[in-house]
């Protein structure tokens, strides 16, 4: 029996070449890549035909299956690709065929960089507006989560690349991030199933896996999270009568990793109902795959039987999504939610407040030169002013200003954003939720742009400036 197919491992914890010794040896079903695996598609073909060649020429294997985390939005992997603006981007505009499109348009680009895994769509509901989830999440209605998450599973699996619905039974009502400390959700079992709603949609849908969260469902097991509860998991197997893969959250979160050891995790997973350990760091995964060799085949059998079916090929359309639909989209579909329109022919200063990323998920920030370039592009000649610098450096009165940030709520500067927006014409574009619109001052006008994606703020400039509606 290939040990290595009931491990997903990412290539973190040692030089590359290293990383690829202990590849050749684990030979695991999946490698996970991250942004800073690889800095342009060059390095990132350049990658994975390595990785590639050590399975098929060295060792006679099939590939094994590329993965990525490219939900969207915050969650991005590879920036160069039409990536979706954001789940809640998706659920606010709620048309299911441009969600199903958007999957479209994903799983071509990734199958055309030779990855066959996407670690999305993000099903969890957006209750008490968690820190982690947030526009990783297509809302906070469970009927919209669901349409949209299947419509997406089914255009992305459309051109052969395997979704994962994740984080059963859902993240969204613990304001802990699972990468820093263990969440305790404390509601009752019929809460907790009602959430999972999005999930039976995702498995109705045909997808491929599903990732359990690193989250402590009291009313279900005081003791284990979902990636190592006997509970959690059999609810998924035999009351949603899911059939496909089930992978874990990565055995190197915090939540998990240094409070339980290799040995219970093995039991807690493997041992029950996971068929796949992810785990970021690739010294940890090789601890797993020795762990795994100890198990009794037997039990290993019907994982390994439904890994087989995973890597059967799907049908694949033939034909390319135009990225033209996705572009148009996106600069137009941001909302204005109080009006203020500033003049284009007085100066203005650009201010992106966030300058560096929220979450350990996230890898992928706004980035100034990109919206500046866009809206050069448009040939619109603003008299912009463009920065980062933090609001206490803000110190003139008179001006202009168009601020863009995220999750206002969870941070101190609101106060200097509401007076700076006394003495300032200030529009405040929200990258994220629109949760924040009551805090905000009633002086500032307020666009929701849910994403930080570079076209859709451009959108959001523009109608700060009266040029749409």
């Amino acid at each position: 029996m290939r040990y290595g197919l009931f491990i997903q491992t990412g290539l973190r914890g040692v030089e590359r070449e290293e990383s690829l010794k202990y590849i050749s040896k684990m030979l695991p079903l999946s490698v996970v890549l991250f942004g800073n695996d690889f800095s342009n598609e060059k390095e990132l073909t350049e990658l994975i035909s390595k990785i590639n060649h050590i399975f098929v020429v060295e060792n006679n294997v099939p590939a094994p299956f590329i993965a990525v985390d490219q939900e969207g939005g915050n969650v991005v992997r590879i920036p160069w690709i039409d990536y979706s603006p954001s789940n809640l981007f998706l659920g606010k505009l709620d048309n299911p065929e441009f969600t199903n499109y958007v999957g479209m348009l994903t799983g071509y680009q990734l199958n055309s960089l030779g990855i066959r895994w996407n670690l999305a769509p993000v099903l969890d509901t957006l209750n008490g507006y968690n820190p982690v989830i947030l526009e990783r999440s297509f809302g906070s209605d469970l009927e919209t989560i669901g349409k949209h998450g299947a419509e997406f599973i089914k255009g992305i699996q459309s051109y052969d690349v395997r979704a994962t619905a994740k984080h059963f039974p859902g993240h969204g009502s613990v304001m802990v991030d699972s990468h820093v400390d263990l969440p305790e959700d404390k509601r009752n079992v019929e809460s907790i199933i009602n959430d999972s709603y999005p999930f039976r949609k995702a498995i109705d849908a045909g997808v491929s896996s599903i990732m359990l969260s690193h989250v402590l469902y009291n009313s279900l097991d005081e003791n284990y999270p979902a990636t190592l509860s006997a509970e959690v998991q059999k609810l998924l197997r035999h009351s949603f009568n899911y059939r496909n893969l089930i992978i874990s959250d990565s055995m190197d979160m915090k939540a998990v990793k240094g409070r339980y050891d290799v040995s219970e995790i093995i039991k807690g997973s493997i041992k029950n109902e996971v068929d796949v350990i992810e785990n970021a760091d690739i010294v940890g995964s090789m601890e797993f795959y020795e762990q795994i060799q100890n198990i009794d085949t037997a039990l290993l059998k019907p994982k390994e039987e439904r890994i087989v079916q995973f890597m059967q090929p799907f049908k694949k359309l033939s034909y390319k999504p135009s990225p033209l639909l996705m572009r148009s989209v996106e600069t137009v579909s941001s909302r204005i939610r109080r009006r203020k329109i500033l003049n284009p022919d007085i100066e203005a200063d650009l201010v992106l407040m966030d300058s560096k990323d929220e979450s350990q998920v996230a890898e992928i920030s706004k980035s100034t030169n990109l919206v500046s370039t866009h809206l050069a592009d448009l040939n619109l000649k603003l008299k912009l002013h463009y920065g980062t610098e933090f609001l206490e450096n803000m110190k003139e009165s008179g001006r202009q200003i168009i601020l863009v940030g995220r999750n206002e709520h969870l941070r101190s500067r609101v106060n200097l954003m509401n007076a700076i927006s006394g003495k300032n014409n200030c529009v405040f574009i929200s990258t994220s939720f629109d949760g924040d619109i009551g805090i905000v001052s009633e002086k500032m006008g307020y666009i929701s742009a849910y994403s930080k994606k570079p076209s859709v703020i451009v959108g959001a400039i523009l109608k700060a400036y009266g040029f749409m509606a």
